[in-house]
C-alpha cells in the first residue's frame, strides 16, 4: 500500500527562520566541541583497527585457502551498507580487545539483514 507523498521541500524553502544568530563565543565553543568529538572518533577508529587486526595474521589465513570474517563480509554485504555493532565490546576483558563475535547489520542484495559471525583469527585461529 502506497501513501501519497506530500511535498515539504517548499514549505522548508519558505519557512521563517527561528531564533537568532550564535554569538562569537557560541560558535568557538561548537567549534571546540566538534574538535573534541573528532578526537574521540579518531580513538574510537584506532581501537577498531586494533581489535580488527588482533590475533594471528590474515595473511596466513588467506594461505591456509581461508577467509576472515572481514573478508566475508566483504564478499557479501553491499558497498557501503555495513554498521557493526559491538566491535570493542570485551565483557571479560579478553588480551584481544573483543570477544570474537562480528556483529551487525547491512544489506545483501538490497535487504537488510542481521548478520553474525565469528572472527576466525582470534578465537579459531
Amino acid at each position: 500500500m502506497s501513501r501519497k507523498q506530500t511535498p515539504l521541500r517548499p514549505y522548508f524553502e519558505k519557512m521563517p527562520e527561528i531564533g537568532k544568530k550564535l554569538r562569537e563565543g557560541e560558535v568557538r565553543r561548537s567549534q571546540e566541541n566538534v574538535a573534541l568529538v573528532r578526537e574521540q572518533e579518531g580513538l574510537i577508529a584506532s581501537e577498531v583497527e586494533r581489535v580488527k587486526s588482533s590475533g594471528i595474521p590474515a595473511e596466513k589465513v588467506h594461505a591456509r585457502g581461508g577467509m576472515t570474517i572481514y573478508d566475508r563480509l566483504d564478499y557479501m554485504v553491499d558497498e557501503g551498507s555495513w554498521c557493526p555493532l559491538h566491535t570493542l565490546y570485551n565483557p571479560t576483558d579478553n588480551e584481544e580487545g573483543c570477544t570474537g563475535v562480528v556483529n551487525g547489520i547491512g544489506k545483501i542484495e538490497g535487504k537488510w539483514a542481521v548478520i553474525i559471525g565469528f572472527d576466525n583469527k582470534v578465537m579459531a585461529g
